[in-house]
C-alpha cells in the first residue's frame, strides 16, 4: 500500500464534505431500495457507489475460494476496450494478483498508482500493468464483508489526469463497500451469486456436493483418455481443544482461517478446487497436472499450517499418477486418499503421506484395491471402506499402528486404537475413558467427532463431553465390560439397556462397539466406537476390538 498523504483539492467526483459523502452513502440505500432483484440491486448500488467514491470506473467482483480467484459480475462507468459491463468470464486469480490475497486476508483496502516508483512501498508490478491496461492512473480495491466474512471485492479507478487514490480515501471506501453489502442483503435472492459461489457457507470453499461432482466428471475423463487426477484430504488437528477451550466461535474462525491457508495453497496449480468436505475435513482435487504437483500443494499446505494453526493438519495425498493400482471412482481415490491422511495424523507428520510412495500397505489401501465397484451402482466412498472392514484386516493394521506408532501410555494407545477402527469402519467418533482404581465413577478422558449426527452436537450432548462423569450402577451393562469384555449394542436390539439406549439416542447414533479392561495398575478403561446410519456393520467387530484393547491395555509402558 502506499504511504499516505493529504488528499488532492476538490475532486469533481469526489464528495468533498462530510454532509456530502453521507449523503452518497443514502443514495446507495435509496438505489437499494428500488431494485426487483439482485442483480438491479447490485447494479444500481454500483453506479451510486460509483459517484459516492468520484471513480472514472468500478467493478464489483465476488470471491471464489475454492479456485482462489475473483470473478467479476459487473463493471460500470467509463470501461476500458474489453470491458463488458456483464462479463461473461473475467477472472482474476491470486497467484497473478497478490495483492488480493491481502485485500481478502486482512481486510483491508489497497491503493495503486500507475507512476509510482517500484522502490515504493506497497507496490505491485502487476497492478500497474493492470492500470496501464485499463487506461487508467490509480486503482481503490476495498473488501465487501457479507454475513461475517469477506465476500468479494470492491475495485474502483480513476484516468491518469485526476487526482490519484490515496490510503487516506481508504476509511470512506470501506464505508461505501459496507454500504453496497447492505444493498446486496436486500435482495429477494442472492440467486447469481449462489451460482457463481457454490460453496460452504462458513469457510467459502467448494462444499462437499460441488467436490463430487468434480472428481466424478474428472474420473470419467481419466477413464477414457487416461487424465491424471489427484485427490489431498486435511484434517485441521486440534480442532477439538480450541472449541473445548475457546468455544466453537474460535473454532469457525479457525476453520475459516485455514480455508484461506488451503485455498492459497491450492493456486499454485491453476484450475484446482479446494473444498471443505465437513467438520475438520478439506480436500483439494487436481486434475491434469502431474501427482508430483500435488505433493508440491500438500507440502505448502502443510508448511502454511504449521505456522499459521497451533497443531497443524494431517494430510494424505492419492494419485492416479501414482502406482496405487486402477482407479475406477471417486470413492476409490477417496480411500486411498483417507488411508494416507489416516496415516499422516497416527504418526503425527508434519509434511503429507502420499499413498504408493513407499509406505507400508495399510489395510484400508489394501482394502480399496480389492473392492471392486458395483456395475451400475454409484457407491459412496465411506460406505465402501466400512462394509469390507473385515476382522483379519483391522487386527493387522491397528497392531501395526500400535507398534509404530509414538504412543507412550496406556490412555495413548487406547486413542490409537479407537481412531484407527473408527476410521477403518467409518464410524462418527471414538472415546476412551477411564474408572480410576476403586472408583465406581467413569470419566471421558479423550474423544473425537469424525462428523455430527441429526441430533444435538456430541460434545453438547452431556454424555460426550471431555470430562464427564458416569455413576457405574445406573450403567450394568458398562460396568460388566469395564472388567474385561466387549459388545456391540444397537439402537435396533429390543433387549438393549435404558441406560445405553439414551446415551445412542443423545448423539443421534445407531450403535456402539465397545470394549474394556483393567490396566497393570488396576484402573479399567474403556473404548468406544460409535456408529451412525453410513458407517460399517460392527457385528464381526466385537471380539477384534476386545483383543486390541487388551493388547493395548497390557503392553508398552504403563499409564
Amino acid at each position: 500500500m502506499t504511504a499516505a498523504r493529504d488528499l488532492p483539492e476538490a475532486h469533481p467526483r469526489l464528495p468533498d464534505s462530510s454532509s456530502a459523502r453521507l449523503h452518497a452513502l443514502t443514495e446507495i440505500a435509496r438505489a437499494a431500495a428500488g431494485g426487483q432483484s439482485t442483480d438491479v440491486v447490485l447494479r444500481r448500488s454500483a453506479q451510486a457507489a460509483r459517484r459516492a467514491l468520484g471513480a472514472a470506473s468500478l467493478s464489483v467482483s465476488v470471491w471464489e475460494r475454492d479456485r482462489a480467484q475473483v470473478r467479476v459480475l459487473l463493471n460500470d462507468g467509463d470501461l476500458a476496450p474489453g470491458e463488458l459491463p456483464d462479463p461473461v468470464d473475467e477472472v482474476y486469480p491470486l497467484t497473478e494478483y497478490p495483492f488480493l490475497e491481502t485485500t481478502w486476508a486482512f481486510g483491508e483496502p489497497q491503493v495503486q498508482q500507475v507512476d509510482q516508483p517500484p522502490s515504493s512501498p506497497g507496490h505491485d508490478a502487476a497492478l500497474v500493468r493492470l492500470l496501464e491496461r485499463l487506461g487508467k492512473g490509480s486503482c481503490l480495491s476495498v473488501p465487501i464483508n457479507l454475513e461475517g466474512r469477506v465476500w468479494g471485492e470492491l475495485f474502483v479507478t480513476r484516468h491518469v489526469a485526476e487526482p490519484p487514490y490515496t490510503v487516506a480515501d481508504g476509511d470512506y471506501a470501506l464505508a461505501v463497500a459496507a454500504q453496497l453489502a447492505a444493498a446486496l442483503a436486500q435482495g429477494e435472492h442472492l440467486d447469481r451469486v449462489a451460482r457463481l459461489a457454490y460453496t460452504d457457507q462458513l469457510t467459502g470453499l467448494a462444499n462437499r456436493r460441488a467436490v463430487d461432482d468434480r472428481l466424478d466428471a474428472a474420473l470419467a475423463r481419466h477413464r477414457t483418455d487416461g487424465t491424471v487426477v489427484s485427490l489431498i484430504v486435511v484434517d485441521v488437528n486440534g480442532l477439538k481443544q480450541i472449541n473445548d477451550q475457546r468455544g466453537h466461535e474460535a473454532g469457525d474462525r479457525a476453520l475459516a482461517h485455514f480455508a484461506g491457508l488451503l485455498s492459497a495453497s491450492a493456486a499454485l496449480v491453476p484450475g484446482s478446487l479446494a473444498g471443505r468436505i465437513g467438520g475438520d475435513e478439506f480436500c483439494v482435487v487436481i486434475e491434469g497436472n502431474p501427482a508430483d504437483h500435488a505433493v508440491w500443494v500438500a507440502e505448502d499446505i502443510c508448511r502454511r499450517a504449521r505456522a499459521g494453526l497451533e497443531d497443524g493438519v494431517a494430510c494424505g495425498v492419492a494419485s492416479t499418477g501414482d502406482p496405487v493400482g486402477p482407479v475406477d471412482s471417486a470413492g476409490r481415490l477417496f480411500r486411498l486418499a483417507d488411508a494416507a491422511q489416516s496415516r499422516a495424523k497416527r504418526s503425527r507428520a508434519r509434511g503429507p503421506v502420499v499413498a504408493g510412495r513407499g509406505l507400508r500397505a495399510e489395510a484400508a489401501i489394501r482394502l480399496a484395491e480389492r473392492t471392486a465397484r458395483p456395475r451400475g451402482r454409484a457407491v459412496d466412498r465411506r460406505r465402501v471402506r466400512g462394509r469390507t472392514a473385515t476382522p483379519p484386516f483391522v487386527l493387522e493394521d491397528v497392531l501395526r499402528t500400535l507398534d509404530h506408532a509414538p504412543a507412550d501410555g496406556v490412555q495413548s494407545r487406547l486413542e490409537v486404537v479407537g481412531d484407527a477402527v473408527a476410521r477403518l469402519v467409518d464410524a462418527a467418533g471414538w472415546w476412551v475413558s477411564r474408572a480410576e482404581r476403586g472408583s465406581n465413577l467413569l470419566r471421558t478422558v479423550r474423544f473425537s467427532t469424525y462428523r455430527l449426527t441429526g441430533a444435538e452436537q456430541p460434545e453438547h450432548s452431556g454424555f460426550s463431553a471431555a470430562g464427564a462423569e458416569f455413576d457405574l450402577a445406573e450403567y450394568p451393562y458398562t460396568a460388566a465390560v469395564l472388567d474385561g469384555g466387549g459388545a456391540v449394542l444397537l439402537t435396533t436390539d429390543p433387549d438393549i439397556d435404558a441406560a445405553e439406549l439414551a446415551v445412542l439416542d443423545a448423539g443421534g447414533y445407531t450403535g456402539v462397539l465397545m470394549a474394556g479392561g483393567p490396566d497393570r495398575v488396576g484402573d479399567r478403561w474403556l473404548v468406544e466406537v460409535y456408529v451412525d446410519e453410513i458407517s460399517a456393520e460392527l457385528g464381526p467387530l466385537g471380539p477384534t476390538l476386545r483383543a486390541l484393547v487388551a493388547c493395548a491395555l497390557l503392553t508398552g509402558p504403563g499409564r
